[in-house]
């Protein structure tokens, strides 16, 4: 897992050199009135994911999320929401593990050992294969609008 400022995002440019500068591109044209979709930046393996939705403000209503073959770098365009990060072992699945679309949900226990970090639209998350995580999770308990990019990159994209 990383968490940074899009300030930083060029320390981390070398992790993913076939799609940063498209990630960049991506993140420095986007703006919260942009219209949601998924655009591919350059490979069919990564992808950009654009969409409104609000955050959760019963927590007890939320899933730890991890994948096998896709990282997440998750930011927002509009509104502030808190993720939380830990890993998957001692989680208890809520499903089998999807292979088709590569998620897998797990019951939203065991927080007291897991990360909080509160992200905004200066803000990004890199989510690693099989890092569990839990977003979008309402700031001091009122849901509120966001606009989010989740950027899918596939884990043989990264060095």
């Amino acid at each position: 897992m990383i968490f940074d400022e899009w300030s930083q995002f060029s320390k981390y440019t070398a992790l993913l050199p076939d799609v940063a500068e498209a990630i960049i591109d991506f993140q420095r044209k986007a703006t919260p009135d942009m219209p949601g979709g998924t655009t591919e930046l350059g490979t069919p393996l990564a992808k950009a994911s654009v969409f409104n939705s609000k955050t959760n403000e019963d927590i007890s209503k939320s899933v730890w999320e991890i994948h096998h073959d896709y990282a997440d770098i998750q930011t927002l365009l509009l509104g502030t929401e808190l993720n939380r990060y830990r890993t998957p072992e001692g989680l208890s699945p809520k499903m089998e593990f999807n292979e088709k679309d590569d998620y897998q949900l797990f019951l939203p226990e065991r927080l007291e050992d897991s990360l909080l970090l509160t992200l905004t639209p200066a803000r990004f998350a890199i989510y690693l294969p099989n890092e569990a995580h839990m977003t979008s999770i309402a700031v001091g308990g009122t849901s509120i609008p966001i606009k989010k990019i989740v950027f899918k990159i596939h884990k043989s994209l990264f060095r």
